[in-house]
């Protein structure tokens, strides 16, 4: 598995618990800041057959219950979960889940390189090879039988082996976090659509909240030092989510920056000896939810796909990308449902490239 985020190491559970020998490589910097914190209902099922069963009641986490939503008019309506058979969803604290799942992993016996670099990649007709680079700079070439891209949307595999990536659109998170009481939102993500996009907003840990303002990077032109300032200016346009943050939230941000939310997919998402996973197949707009929970799914159905060609399944891998690639045109076409009901704006560019 290249990559260790949820992706890679729901994979690598999958495969250690199938008795397949794995390992993982992993780039990214140590708890670093992702403005992603949601998991669905759904996502208990994946966890449950991960073995991760005690990830939503350790404590680190919050009960996700619903949604408050603001999206075709000026009335808010809320949704609970509580018809939903895996129950609630999680607001995580984005850091501890991904060392939760980290720990998982190693204690279970897999191998994590961290902080290796990719250089090169090259096959055989029967094997692949991973020339690496380890934190100290050694260069250190891995022999294997195949390759599970799980390096999220930077995809480094695919981008190593030369192949290109379609983008739906230029969709982006401008996002921030501030300190405020849990119980301003008392478990519940607020959404709130605008006239050049959309907001949401959910609590995570430590009296903290994420705030994310969703919108085309071509729409907007936004000085560094301006940022903060041109933030609380969009947040005033709102109807109903400037309510719920105090003007003294503005003087202690954390965590401010922009990052890219775009819907996207490789042109080939696979190969004789690799596979894309999570985010490195397909990326998908956050106002489905859908981001953390398809990376664990991914993982481990990438994982069932190389137990059954080990088994002689011919065609396990491509029934893998098969169900993957339904899965994704199905979101698309819910999401371009979905921003249809917003009609007020339609003339504005958001709404009328998503219309």
């Amino acid at each position: 598995m290249v990559g260790g985020g949820p992706a890679g190491l729901s994979a690598a559970l999958t495969l250690q618990k199938e008795s397949v020998s794995c390992l993982v490589i992993d780039y990214r910097q140590e708890n670093s800041f992702k403005p992603g914190e949601s998991l669905a209902p759904g996502a208990n099922f994946i966890m449950a057959q991960l073995g991760l069963d005690g990830i939503p009641i350790s404590g680190y986490h919050h009960q996700y219950v619903g949604n408050n939503v603001v999206w075709g008019d000026t009335t808010p309506r809320e949704r609970y979960f509580l018809n939903e058979p895996y129950g609630n969803g999680l607001h995580l604290n984005r850091i501890v889940f991904e060392n939760q799942l980290f720990e998982s992993a190693n204690d279970r016996g897999i191998t994590i390189l961290q902080q290796y670099r990719i250089k090169e990649i090259s096959e055989t007709t029967d094997r692949i090879f991973i020339e690496c680079l380890s934190p100290s700079g050694d260069c250190i070439v891995i022999e294997t039988d195949f390759i599970l891209d799980c390096s999220g949307r930077s995809g480094i595999v695919a981008k190593k082996l030369g192949i290109k990536r379609t983008t739906l659109d230029h969709l982006a998170s401008y996002h921030f976090m501030i300190t405020q009481p849990d119980a301003v939102l008392n478990g519940m993500t607020y959404i709130e659509s605008v006239e050049d996009g959309w907001w949401y907003m959910a609590p995570v840990h430590d009296n903290k909240t994420v705030v994310n303002f969703m919108s085309d990077t071509d729409l907007h032109t936004i000085r560094p030092d301006f940022f903060e300032e041109w933030l609380s200016q969009k947040l005033s346009e709102t109807l109903h989510f400037s309510s719920l943050i105090s003007k003294d939230a503005f003087n202690t941000l954390i965590h401010t920056g922009i990052k890219t939310a775009t819907t996207s997919f490789l042109d080939i998402p696979g190969g004789n000896r690799w596979l894309a996973v999570g985010d490195a197949l397909c990326s998908y707009d956050p106002l489905t939810s859908f981001g953390i929970t398809n990376a664990l799914t991914s993982g481990h159905a990438a994982a069932k796909a190389i137990q059954g060609l080990i088994q002689g399944n011919a065609t396990a891998a491509s029934d893998y990308l098969s169900g993957q690639m339904h899965l994704f045109n199905k979101s698309v076409t819910m999401l371009q449902n979905q921003y249809r009901q917003e009609q007020r704006w339609t003339n504005e560019p958001f709404w009328k490239r998503r219309l």
